[in-house]
This record gives C-alpha cells, structure tokens and sequence, in this order.
C-alpha cells in the first residue's frame, strides 16, 4: 500500500510523494539505479532513493558561497526535465544544483559540498585557460556544444544524434543538455555538410535547420522534423531530407 508523506523543504513542487517498490528505475539525484522501496512522484515519474531523499531533507541552504565561484552567491535550484554539466566535475546531471544565473556557472550537490577551491587537473584539455569548461560551435547544431563526460542520469541511455550508439560511462563527448543533442567527438567530423542524393541529382542538399528556411517535412518520410534536430535542404527545389533519412538511405555522397 503507499504511504503519502509530506514533501521536504525543497521538493514543495511534488503533489503526492510515495513510497513504492521498483526495480526499474534509476534516483534522480544520485543517478544509481533503484531496487527496492524508495519514494516517487506520481505527477512527475522522479523516484530517489530513501538515503538520497533524506539527505535533502537536511535542510540545504538556499544560498552558498563557493571557492571556485566566490564573486557571486550560488543559488539552490531544481529542475529535473533540463540536464547541466558540473562545472567542476563536468559530469553531466540533472535535479538540484547551485547555480549563478548570470555566469551560467553550475556546481552538482557533491561538489557544491567540497570546499576545495582547486579544479582536477585531468581535465584540463576539457577546458579554457581561464578555467572555463571548453565549448565550441560545430555545424550540425544551431546551439553552443560543451565538452562533458557522461554517466547515465536517467532511466535511458543518452545516444549519440550520427552514429546513434550510447554515450558511454565516463566518455568525453560534447553536446547542448537544453536540446538534447549530443555528440561522440570522433562522430564530430564525419556529418557531412552537403549531400548529392540519386532522387534529387540536380543540386547539392545542404545542411540547414527547420527555423531557418520555410520547410518542415521530409519528402522522403514525410515526418516533421523538430527544431533541434538538423535537415539537409536544396532551397531553390523546396527539397527537404531528414537527418535520419540521410544516414540510412543509400548512396550517400559527402561533398
């Protein structure tokens, strides 16, 4: 039978907090899988862990200091649909952080918790001089990518948007977490820019994104495509192709 308890301090946003057996599911918080009881969220599908859930019941301050962002105050926030990436750790996460809005700076629980003012040193070559983790602006996708490493947060495995293969434990891969678009580095250079395809030998489809031109709809599979997700286009021909239609359809060409 479930227990209703009352939410703690920081999770005022569930309705209806119970207590359930699962062998499915993975603690939003600490990203382990779950066996066993542990509490859900009938109105959102979050389930945590006991131990995890009452670690947040210990009253987290709302505001911190931290060595390693000390010219602005952190503040406690908790989304659990957006994923962010540690800007000390670079682990990809996901529910609470602290976070300085107006730097984008971003600290998980664990390393919110040290109080060590030094980044590891190994990841060095994941960021910017100045500390920074590294970003870059790759032609597959209209946002900002980070460099981060992976670990399953999540109930699903992450894939990557080309080869379509899982990200994998502690793999530096780099992606947008407000779009869900990853990518394996090695998977980086090998999206083509432009394609020749037999049905459409006229001109050259050139890869563009659904906001920038007037065109939605596959003429291949007919499905629409979102705006996160790349297209290759021929504008003069109002021709469009879908990404996934591109890698799997034969005689692909890159230009």
């Amino acid at each position: 039978m479930d227990i209703t308890i009352p939410p703690c301090n920081h999770t005022s946003h569930f309705i209806n907090i119970t207590l359930r057996e699962t062998k499915e599911d993975r603690c939003e918080e600490c990203g382990g899988e779950i066996s066993g009881t542990a509490f859900t969220c009938d109105c959102c599908n979050v389930w945590k862990h006991i131990s995890c859930a009452d670690k947040l019941n210990r009253d987290l301050p709302l505001e911190i200091i931290h060595p390693l962002h000390f010219q602005h105050r952190l503040q406690l926030q908790w989304l659990y649909y957006w994923d962010f990436i540690c800007d000390k750790c670079l682990y990809i996460s996901t529910g609470y952080r602290y976070r300085c809005y107006s730097c984008d700076f971003n600290l998980d629980l664990t390393c919110a918790s040290s109080v060590s003012g030094q980044l590891p040193k190994y990841h060095e070559p994941l960021r910017f001089k100045d500390g920074k983790k590294k970003t870059i602006f790759h032609y597959s996708h209209h946002e900002e990518l980070s460099f981060f490493k992976y670990r399953k947060v999540r109930k699903e495995d992450y894939d990557c948007f080309w080869c379509e293969k899982h990200l994998l434990p502690s793999e530096v891969c780099y992606g947008c977490t407000f779009c869900k678009f990853y990518l394996h580095q090695v998977c980086g250079d090998k999206i083509p820019m432009t394609l020749s395809r037999s049905f459409h030998p006229k001109h050259p489809l050139r890869l563009t994104y659904p906001f920038v031109v007037c065109i939605y709809k596959c003429n291949v599979c007919s499905k629409w495509s979102n705006d996160n997700i790349p297209l290759y286009v021929c504008e003069k021909c109002n021709f469009c192709l879908d990404s996934d239609c591109a890698k799997h359809l034969p005689s692909l060409k890159i230009d």
